[in-house]
Parts: structure tokens; C-alpha cells; sequence
């Protein structure tokens, strides 16, 4: 569909005032925003910009992505698309004193969730005490903090005012209480912009305190704005019948349309599941390719990690489906960043005690994979997977193979010697960090109680950080012939490209969770519903399903062309009867 300018678009981008826009997935919100911006860029002031702010890396992409198809290079610099961690940083960072009469630190992501698991208390607390007695600031505190700065600065909001005549604030529907306050702010001294769909609140609850189900209504109630309601367009699949299916299973009313774009495959017993997915995966791409789609990209998605574990463990072996050979498809996954650079870090200790070879890079490496079960555990009980029990258990077992090495003694059986003698085992390191860094990753498939971390780090390089790794790395054997210093290397890198939120275009298949989908785009999507775990519906949202029916409607309007949803043959029907 070709975008149009119509006389209700052409008032959000004449509108001089406060601004909500609220549209379902692929109305053009985001083009409309970047339209309205460049009618304004050629009266900005020299140092003046357009703020444009949104939750994740990812969404930051899409953004981004878009500049480069509306604005000019030349316009492009005059706009700042940020996520709102690193927008607040900057502020700390330049104006943090005046909270209170010293510069703030920034407690990196991978130490903040190192000294969580590790604190027995009130975390939350202790966070707001190091920020009030210490000057320390966490990273899930740069909102509040930036939120104090500008509600007891009226200098430092009009200097913000100036420097940013229009402020866009993308999925504003997800903000949390903090966020809000700092945005209110701001809307007090700049022209602000919201983009917002109310269908697609998914992380209300455990996976983001402080999001509110009715932030759209506080916000009509706090700021006098026009309202402009885009709910009826659809650019991303609108030659398709994706977004009418979404609707229907969000209403859980039917009756479905029939459609060649939304499809279903179903398995009945638990050996068929592997099979299946592997089927629906080729399928998929057959299906996009024979559409005239030479390169698709592919998202597979389920509702938890384990799932999205077990799904890459599928699709790198062959299966036979219904007599059809199926050959291994490549993949990347997306998981958690912080569970991703623990694993990193994990992984670069390692790549030090093989090079080392002393007891202190030893015992070093040990605690390194404790931290990782210890985070992996506190993810677990935060965002209800499975598996807190088993990480804390793996946790254990590397917390006293790492005490018995403070003593002068080995490890006597488990992962914690598997692991040494595999690493020990590893020929001498070349010094090229590529190379070396994968042979140390290998050894972590010689034990089960290791393999998660070899699946975390497999995703370090999905931070963008891969370039920079290799060089710092190398120059670090340059410097030393060895790589000391290592895992201080990779906790830098990784938590300074969290913080800039980069990340790639998707290539390809992509495996991840639902809720990392949000933001995203690709060809074709697949929902992927276990027999035993991972249900699309869960059983305490009974009988409305109303946060499940969203998240789902988030997963199958990602797609542009072709979705394909597996699912065992007695689940819920997606719609009531």
C-alpha cells in the first residue's frame, strides 16, 4: 500500500501543539512522526534537533531504518533517535551533580545484575540508596534520576526545551511510571508527539513494574493534546489478511477469514513436535520464496526461552517429515542481553584461564559461571520461566568448585573439572581472537550444566559488538601474549553497546520470544505453541485471556506476508466458541 498524505495526516503534521497518535501495527505512525519532522528541520536553530525516543534497540532499528528512506543525509543529522537508557544517560552524565554535589557513576547492566543476585534484601531500595549516598546510579534508575534532575531544575528543562523543539515519544502505551515523569517534564517546555497502540501492552506486570494498563488516559488527563486516531490503516500487511486474523484472536470473536496468508499446523504427540517445527520452518520460507521473496526474513517465535532453546536445538540437526527429508537451517537468536553478556563475560574468563593458566584466572573463571546461573535464576523468578531451581543449583556447584580453588584444591567430579579438563585439552591459542574464542566456546558443550552458556554467547555478536571485541582483544595478545584482562574487555564493550542500543537488521531466521518480537518486522513469522510448555493461552488470565490474546496479536502482526502458527492438536481454540 502506498502511503497517502490525507487531510487527518496532513493535521498531525500541521499540528503545533501536543500531539497523540494512536494506530495499530504498521499504520504508518512512525512515517507520519519522521514526515512531521521534516517540515520542521529547516527552522531549527544551529545546534537544535528532533528527539525521537522508543524502548528497545530494536524499535530504535526500525526507526532508523526509516530516516534513511524519508530524510536526506543532510536532514538525518539533525535528528536524535535514542532509546530512552541512553537519552537519560547523557543527562546524568552531564548534569548528575546537581543531584548531589558530585558526578554520578553509572553501575554497569552486567555488575547491576551480578550485586542483585547477590544482595540479600531489597534491592530496589538498596539501588535508590547507592544513587542517594554514593552517587551510583543503576541502570533501571536513569529514568527516576533524569525524572528528579528536570522536576528541581527549571534551568536545565528550558536549556532541554531549546535544544529540542519536538520531542517523539514512540509506544508511549509501554512507559513506565519514571519514564512518564521526565516526560511530563519536558511536555512543559517542548512540543511533544505520542505514538501509541493500547492493543499492543504486553509488559505489564513482573516484566515491567511501573507500566500501566491505562497510561494512554492518564496522559489525555495530564496534558491538553489532539488526538488522531490511525487504527484503520494497515501499510505493513495490508494486501493481506494478517491484521484481520490478529483482531479476531485479540477479540477471541470470529468467524476467521480464510486466508492463504494465515495458516495453521498442527501435531498431536510430543515426538512429532521436532519434526513439525522444522517442517513449518522450511515451509515458511518456501512459501515466501515462491511469493517472489528472494531473501525473506523469518521470525520464530514462542513465549519462553526454554522453548526458543529448544527450537534452535531442532533446527540444527535433520529430521524426516512425512517422508520428506529436512536438512539443518541456519538461524540466529535473540535472547535476553543481560543474560547474553553474562554469558560473554563467562565466556572471556575462560579464554583468560586457558591463556594464563594461574589460580587466580582460575578461580576467576569459576565465579564468572556462578554469576551467569545467579543472573540466569534471578531472570528465571522475575519474568516466570523455567528453571530458577536448576540454575541456582548449577550456581552451587561452581560456587564450591570456586571455593575449593580459593583452598589450593580441585574440583572433584561435575561441570566445574568437565569443564577444566576440556578447556586444559583446547591446542595452544593463536592469538587470532576469532579463532581462539570459538575453540573456548566449544568446551562448553562438554557438560549439560554448560550449555546454556554456550547458547548465551553464541548472541554476543547480535550486540554489534563483534568488530570491536576482535580488535580489543587482539591488541590486548599484542600487547601481552595472552588475554589477560579479557572478561573486564567484553563487560566493557557489551554494556556500552547495550546502552547505545544498536543492533543489525534481522537476516534470515530469526528465533526469539514474543515479547523480544515487539518493534520488529520480518517476511514471515511462525508462533510456536509447546505440548506441555509454553502455551499461547495461560491458565490464570481464564476466561477473557485478554494479556495473552495481545501478545499473540504482537507476534502474528509482525509478519508482512505469511504467518504460520504450530500447535498441538487439543490446545485452546484461538477463538471462543
Amino acid at each position: 500500500m502506498a502511503f497517502t498524505i490525507c487531510e487527518k495526516r496532513q493535521s498531525v503534521i500541521d499540528e503545533q501543539g501536543h500531539a497523540l497518535v494512536i494506530g495499530g501495527p504498521g499504520s504508518g505512525k512512525t512515517t507520519l512522526a519522521l514526515l512531521k519532522s521534516k517540515g520542521i528541520l529547516d527552522t531549527l536553530a544551529p545546534g537544535q534537533s528532533i528527539l525521537f525516543l522508543s524502548f528497545s534497540r530494536a524499535a530504535v532499528q526500525q526507526i532508523l531504518k526509516r530516516c534513511r528512506e524519508i530524510l536526506s543525509k543532510e536532514e538525518m543529522k539533525r535528528i536524535d533517535v535514542r532509546t530512552y537508557h541512553s537519552f537519560c544517560w547523557d543527562i546524568l552524565h552531564s548534569h548528575g551533580r546537581l543531584l548531589g554535589g558530585q558526578p554520578l557513576k553509572m553501575m554497569a547492566p552486567s555488575e547491576e545484575g551480578t550485586r542483585r543476585t547477590q544482595f540479600e534484601g531489597d534491592w530496589t531500595e538498596e539501588s535508590r540508596r547507592l544513587l542517594r549516598e554514593e552517587g551510583v546510579v543503576c541502570f533501571d534508575l536513569f529514568a527516576a534520576a533524569t525524572a528528579e534532575l528536570l522536576e528541581r531544575s527549571s534551568h536545565l528543562r528550558s536549556w532541554m526545551g531549546r535544544l529540542f523543539p519536538l520531542v517523539i515519544l514512540d509506544e508511549f502505551q509501554d512507559s513506565d511510571d519514571d519514564q512518564w515523569r521526565f516526560v511530563q517534564q519536558l511536555s512543559k517546555v517542548t512540543q511533544t508527539l505520542f505514538l501509541a497502540d493500547s492493543e499492543q501492552r504486553i509488559f505489564e506486570g513482573s516484566f515491567r513494574p511501573g507500566v500501566r494498563a491505562n497510561r494512554l488516559d492518564i496522559l489525555k488527563d495530564t496534558i491538553a493534546l489532539c488526538e488522531f486516531d490511525l487504527r484503520d490503516d494497515n501499510f505493513r500487511s495490508g494486501d493481506s489478511d494478517i491484521l484481520a486474523v490478529a483482531d479476531c484472536v485479540l477479540s477471541g470473536k470470529g468467524p476467521l477469514p480464510k486466508s492463504e496468508d494465515v495458516k495453521a499446523l498442527k501435531y498431536e504427540y510430543r515426538n512429532q513436535f521436532a519434526a513439525t517445527v522444522h517442517f513449518a520452518v522450511a515451509v515458511t520460507l518456501g512459501t515466501l520464496r515462491k511469493r517472489g521473496i528472494e531473501d525473506p526474513t523469518v521470525a520464530v517465535l514462542a513465549r519462553s526461552n526454554d522453548l526458543v532453546a529448544e527450537i534452535s536445538d531442532i533446527l540444527e540437526v535433520s529430521h524426516s517429515y512425512n517422508g520428506k527429508d529436512l536438512r539443518p537451517i541456519p538461524h540466529e537468536i535473540v535472547w535476553d542481553q543481560e543474560l547474553s553478556a553474562s554469558a560473554g563475560v563467562a565466556m572471556a574468563s575462560a579464554l583468560e584461564f586457558v591463556s594464563l593458566k594461574t589460580p587466580a584466572a582460575r578461580e576467576a573463571m569459576h565465579t564468572k559461571i556462578e554469576e551467569y546461573f545467579l543472573i540466569k535464576k534471578d531472570f528465571c523468578e522475575r519474568y516466570g520461566g523455567r528453571g530458577a531451581q536448576t540454575a541456582g543449583t548449577k550456581a552451587a556447584r561452581f560456587g564450591k568448585a570456586r571455593a575449593k580453588i580459593a583452598e589450593g584444591k580441585a574440583p572433584t567430579k561435575g561441570s566445574p573439572r568437565t569443564l577444566e579438563e576440556t578447556l586444559t585439552a583446547i591446542p595452544a591459542l593463536a592469538g587470532d581472537p576469532v579463532r581462539d574464542w570459538k575453540a573456548v566456546r566449544t568446551a562448553f558443550q562438554a557438560h549439560d550444566d554448560l550449555k546454556a552458556i554456550f547458547q548465551d554467547a553464541r548472541m554476543v555478536r547480535l550486540f554489534r559488538a563483534s568488530d570491536t571485541l576482535a580488535t580489543a582483544l587482539a591488541g590486548r595478545w599484542i600487547e601481552r601474549a595472552t588475554y589477560e584482562g579479557a572478561a573486564r574487555i567484553v563487560r566493557s564493550v557489551l554494556d556500552q553497546e547495550r546502552l547505545m542500543g544498536l543492533e543489525r537488521d534481522p537476516k534470515g531466521v530469526v528465533l526469539m520470544t514474543i515479547h523480544k518480537s515487539k518493534g520488529k518486522e520480518f517476511d514471515g513469522v511462525i508462533l510456536i505453541e509447546g505440548l506441555y510448555s509454553s502455551p499461547f493461552f495461560l491458565k490464570h488470565e481464564a476466561p477473557q485471556y485478554a494479556p495473552s490474546r495481545r501478545l499473540l496479536r504482537v507476534g502474528i502482526t509482525r509478519a508482512r506476508n505469511f504467518v504460520l502458527l504450530v500447535r498441538p492438536q487439543n490446545a485452546k481454540p484461538l477463538l471462543d466458541a
